[in-house]
């Protein structure tokens, strides 16, 4: 009989997730207000398409009043789509006044190897089954829903890959935003003093509607304002 019932899991497992790739939606964007400490800081466009199995991810942020003299900032995902979620294949991020500031990672998935220009300098790391990126992980669970906590996740943020591991909290929340009310799933990273807090909405494709983090000692908020799907 448990046999039998993990079979059965298994089954149900893989049809779940055949059925959030088919029901995923194929062009996405997102609006956000980003604050620091409190203050207005920019304003963060983000944009997702799919077509076929290729997918491509955008974001760029622009400051506001005198943070607009720092220059808007890109990044940039595209890969593959497959029955476990997003494959990324290249990721970029560019700061506009600091090209020093540029990083890039490509992804050898055939040799397993991490291949990254980090200020200009080429840096190498192994290359692990289910790696994302500071971008497509943001969109990895529409494909598949946090379901387990704690989890962990190999992750890129340009510069280096390392294991990153999240709380979940699953029980229905509400969070108020100017695109509207979600209900959402939270995910916190552990084993840090400012952990960085992912709201995921539940009823919209698991799409982030806000985000906490912390950089050189402030924090930011990026809040959704606006919510566009197709």
């Amino acid at each position: 009989m448990t046999l039998l019932w993990m079979k059965r899991a298994v089954i149900l497992l893989c049809m779940m997730t055949i059925n959030l790739a088919i029901a995923a939606p194929k062009k996405i964007t997102l609006e956000y207000e980003l604050e620091r400490d409190g203050q207005l800081f920019a304003n963060v466009t983000e944009y997702f398409t799919q077509d076929g199995k290729l997918y491509q991810i955008e974001s760029v942020t622009k400051g506001i009043g005198i943070y607009a003299l720092l220059g808007k900032r890109e990044l940039k995902s595209n890969g593959v789509v497959t029955k476990q979620g997003l494959k990324p294949l290249h990721f970029e991020s560019l700061q506009s006044t600091s090209a020093k500031r540029t990083l890039i990672n490509d992804f050898d998935w055939e040799n397993q190897r991490l291949n990254m220009q980090v200020k200009g300098r080429k840096k190498e790391q192994a290359l692990q089954d289910g790696t994302q990126d500071l971008l497509s992980i943001m969109y990895q669970f529409m494909f598949k829903p946090p379901m387990q906590t704690p989890f962990a996740i190999p992750l890129t943020i340009g510069k280096k890959l390392s294991m990153t591991d999240y709380e979940v909290t699953t029980k229905t929340q509400m969070k108020k935003t100017k695109a509207g009310n979600f209900d959402v799933v939270t995910l916190t990273e552990r084993n840090t003093d400012e952990p960085k807090i992912i709201y995921l909405a539940k009823d919209h494709h698991y799409l982030p509607v806000k985000v906490v983090m912390y950089d050189d000692g402030a924090k930011f908020e990026q809040n959704l304002i606006k919510l566009t799907v197709e």
